[in-house]
């Protein structure tokens, strides 16, 4: 090899070392850059967090709801809130209690309804049925309770919570039988 090839290899050799420094730069800097932004993200600042509790459909409920805790307080409570008696006074949520007894009205009667309803529309009901429908109806109440407590409040000025709650629970179980009954109708009709 003559001196001015060698000459060349050896600068073509320092141009491609210059070349991968400015690369392993670039990376080096992009790669800090991707660090950075992963370890902001990683942070758990939240902005805002709004709770539409009437938006939620909760199918089966387990555990404990804390609302406002960070898993730091959790880790730190001793237990002596949980349990605690309610005080005299203490009632629950109108559409919760208005659910709870058309639940218990269900699960109590449906059954009884519905074979009612059935005999008197001469529809024959299987017996795995009447509990298809009981779940059915379930299923819709919070839907027709927050209906009507809209339709008191709003078209009936209804104050106390008697009257609401009496309100409520009587058009629901109208339109249960009403329901249950256009229902038989719709399986006469059907079976003719």
């Amino acid at each position: 090899m003559n001196h001015s090839n060698w000459s060349a290899y050896i600068y073509d050799i320092h141009e491609y070392m210059r070349q991968q420094e400015a690369l392993i730069q670039q990376l080096t800097a992009r790669v800090n850059e991707l660090e950075e932004k992963l370890q902001n993200t990683k942070s758990n600042h939240i902005e805002k967090v709004e709770y539409h509790f009437d938006q939620l459909k909760i199918e089966q409920l387990d555990g404990t709801l804390h609302i406002g805790l960070s898993p730091q307080d959790l880790a730190n409570l001793d237990g002596s809130f949980i349990d605690q008696p309610k005080p005299p006074n203490y009632q629950a949520p109108l559409k919760q209690t208005i659910q709870a007894e058309l639940n218990d009205y269900l699960h109590q009667n449906g059954t009884n309804i519905i074979n009612q309803m059935a005999a008197e529309c001469n529809v024959n009901m299987d017996d795995g049925y009447p509990p298809i429908l009981i779940q059915d109806m379930i299923k819709q109440l919070p839907g027709r309770i927050a209906f009507y407590e809209n339709e008191a409040y709003n078209e009936k000025n209804l104050q106390t919570r008697d009257d609401i709650h009496q309100f409520i629970s009587d058009n629901v179980k109208h339109e249960i039988k009403q329901s249950l009954r256009k229902y038989m109708d719709t399986q006469r009709s059907k079976g003719e």
